[in-house]
């Protein structure tokens, strides 16, 4: 440990600051500092009394096992929603037959069945058309909300700029593997953590895919979701270009499965960084430094993920080649010191997570906490790193099988290649 310190002491400042941002150092820790010295600055939708009407729409493909929890889990919300539609899109598994019998029992309005895929934005943007209320929330088949959560969204909205809401995600399965359990960690700290403090800036970027809400008018005039891999990010940036207000809702809670494996993470997160960067900057050009008409909170949700993300991912090999060049046999000690430091700031940011949200991952969630830099620093890093060189040099998002064969052949023609189904 005297070694360890002595290499820290050694060091440049520039350098361990750049090392913190390497690893991912939680980098809402000051944040959550200033939310709890002025907690008045926090936003909160409770005690805000909700006259809109709500819509839900659940699409689904082959998920049938959690479905009947998700709408039950509706049914039992302080605000009832006025109906709930589910989309069957081309399922194989019993999904039709949980919805149908859903359906017969009062508890479901309406189900849409298509006979082949067509997709997440296909399917919600189809159900769209027959909704009656004010609000749309969409919610993945694996949802469970807590019963005030569809209150608190639709209380965000009290403020005609908002156009649309997302809620506070849990992993429901945390103590299935050591991979979810660090996932319940990860969105302690980057969904819970994170987007509250983005959201006192006016910075959310992204609508969650899991459980959102829309404005339905505003919905329909933009036309609903953009039918590429993405939907989610691409319909948030297009509602801020537009001058709309997005908003995060830190009481209102959901729960939802974590992927079990380490392979099925690291799928999930590859689609989601392909997508991220083709959105952000083949889209939307976000990595132009000249935006003349931006206004100052998209240039903060801009430039968190370039200078918190981009940078430091693509920066990693270049980084740990230097590091060996400039300590040789004493690199690995001076790694080690870092992950230390970085465990410490880690189990900090979670006790003032749980202190301002009274939320906690349990027992099982703290013992991976001890490795959690690791996971979040290095495995989930490279990960990145592999993901955004893939899309930058071969435009892998567009072999995306999230979205259906024909609907990437439409969307990109031939330089799309077939995933065989």
């Amino acid at each position: 440990m005297s070694e360890m310190v002595e290499v820290l002491a050694g060091t440049s400042l520039f350098l361990l600051a750049f090392s913190l941002l390497i690893f991912d150092i939680p980098r809402y820790t000051l944040s959550l500092v200033s939310l709890a010295l002025f907690s008045s600055k926090r936003r909160s939708a409770s005690g805000t009394v909700c006259q809109a009407t709500v819509s839900v729409i659940i699409p689904t493909f082959n998920g049938g096992s959690g479905l009947a929890p998700s709408i039950s889990s509706l049914r039992r919300q302080t605000l009832r929603p006025v109906e709930i539609i589910v989309v069957d899109d081309g399922s194989t598994d019993e999904t039709r037959a949980v919805a149908e019998r859903a359906r017969a029992q009062g508890l479901v309005d309406m189900v849409i069945c298509h006979g082949t895929r067509c997709g997440r934005s296909a399917a919600i943007n189809a159900a769209a058309r027959f909704a009656r209320g004010d609000l749309l929330l969409t919610v993945d088949a694996d949802t469970v909300f807590e019963p005030s959560a569809v209150e608190r969204l639709a209380a965000a909205f009290g403020d005609p700029l908002v156009a649309g809401a997302s809620c506070n995600i849990a992993i429901s399965n945390e103590r299935d593997s050591i991979w979810t359990g660090l996932q319940s960690v990860e969105y302690l700290m980057s969904i819970t953590a994170g987007r509250s403090i983005l959201d006192v800036v006016d910075a959310i970027a992204c609508l969650s895919g899991a459980c959102s809400m829309y404005r339905r008018d505003i919905f329909a005039r933009q036309g609903g979701l953009d039918v590429g891999p993405g939907e989610d990010m691409e319909y948030t940036l297009r509602l801020r270009r537009l001058g709309y207000v997005i908003r995060f809702v830190s009481d209102a809670w959901a729960e939802t499965a974590g992927p079990a494996s380490g392979i099925s993470l690291l799928r999930q997160r590859a689609r989601w960084d392909r997508d991220a960067l083709r959105i952000r900057f083949m889209m939307y050009g976000e990595l132009s430094f000249r935006h003349p008409l931006e206004r100052l909170p998209d240039t903060i949700q801009r430039l968190d993920f370039i200078v918190f993300d981009l940078v430091p991912t693509l920066s990693l090999p270049f980084y740990l080649a230097y590091i060996v060049l400039l300590f040789g046999p004493d690199a690995v000690l001076f790694l080690s010191a870092i992950y230390l430091l970085l465990l410490w700031i880690s189990v900090f940011t979670m006790a003032l997570v749980f202190a301002l949200f009274q939320r906690s991952v349990g027992n099982f969630g703290w013992k991976m906490a001890l490795i959690f830099p690791l996971y979040q620093g290095v495995y989930l890093k490279c990960a990145r790193f592999f993901s955004y060189s893939s899309e930058i040099i071969f435009a892998s998002s567009r072999n995306d099988d999230f979205v259906p064969p024909r609907v990437r052949r439409a969307l990109f023609g031939d330089r799309t290649k077939e995933v065989a189904k």
